[in-house]
């Protein structure tokens, strides 16, 4: 999978004993050239490769997966399985795809288009689009053994979605979920923009690379010498854990607190960029109203301000 990586599912992978090979992205998705050196260097390991993951609009960074990416993915695949003398599954998941509302981004394709052996799996979710707690998600592939084993597995331990999310999310799909995309669209393309601004006037100078804003609801930031892990006083700042009253607030009151996501949970912890996942963190712009992302983004100027005086 691509590096950075969902961290609550690549915990999961390994608790379920997976070992993850994690590859870092470039600026249309996950790097093949990388992709194909690590596989080389798996030497006889490659054998034990289950599955490759793949999010074509990641979380945490928003990169999109380019459709030229997407289509030298089903090759590097295809030639893996080949090589292996078995099918080794591309599972994309698109859950941010529907997301996608910056209008110069081309129109996406179907991976299934480019599949001709069957390896490739498009997984996607209405939590991105309708809401939540519907948790109601599908997997799109070809008729084949392990999608009947899916069907199965899913009807043996009833693991779906209340029969009430289910019918309201049929009705809106069958009548209203093309105007419900537009404005869940077009409101975050007026968040990511202004946001950006904020990012541009309060924190450009700190900052030597900004990923996203042309689909999901994240901001993932990387900065030149600023540290954004729990230890870090830019953490300790806008958290209000400093232990300084005069910058923390009273105990039973603390002064605003800003969250986000540490770029040292966004890395893999065994892969190459732990270093500068140091120094990145993910911003949310998805449910707070721009009155707060703006002080939000504020509060973080005064925490670079206080970590540079220490």
């Amino acid at each position: 999978m691509s590096d950075p990586v969902y961290y609550i599912y690549s915990n999961f992978l390994e608790r379920m004993g997976f070992d993850i090979v994690a590859v870092p992205e470039g600026p249309e998705g996950i790097n093949i050239e990388l992709l194909e050196k690590k596989l080389d260097q798996l030497g006889d390991n490659k054998k034990d490769i289950s599955f490759l993951y793949i999010v074509t609009v990641s979380n945490p960074t928003c990169t999109i997966l380019s459709s030229s990416c997407q289509r030298k993915l089903i090759d590097v695949t295809s030639r893996l399985s080949n090589d292996l003398g078995r099918k080794v599954p591309l599972f994309l998941d698109k859950a941010y795809e529907n997301l996608i509302h910056d209008p110069n981004v081309p129109e996406r394709q179907s991976a299934l288009l480019y599949d001709e052996q069957g390896l490739v799996y498009e997984i996607y979710t209405l939590s991105k689009i309708l809401a939540p707690a519907l948790r109601i998600g599908y997997m799109i592939g070809r008729g084949c053994a392990f999608t009947k084993v899916m069907i199965q597995r899913t009807s043996d331990v009833g693991f779906s979605a209340p029969l009430i999310c289910q019918e309201i999310a049929s009705h809106i799909l069958d009548h209203h979920v093309a105007g419900q995309i537009e404005k869940v669209k077009q409101g975050y393309h007026e968040k990511a923009i202004q946001t950006k601004k904020w990012i541009d006037e309060f924190l450009g100078d700190s900052i030597i690379e900004c990923r996203g804003g042309q689909a999901g609801f994240y901001y993932y930031l990387t900065f030149g010498d600023i540290e954004t892990d729990e230890d870090s006083g830019f953490f300790k700042f806008l958290t209000r854990t400093t232990g300084l009253a005069d910058i923390d607030g009273p105990a039973e009151e603390k002064r605003p607190r800003v969250l986000y996501i540490p770029g040292q949970y966004c890395v893999h912890k065994r892969g190459s960029l732990t270093e500068i996942g140091k120094r990145q963190l993910r911003l949310s712009y998805g449910f707070e109203e721009l009155d707060n992302i703006h002080k939000a983004i504020q509060l973080m100027q005064e925490a670079i301000v206080y970590t540079q005086s220490l």
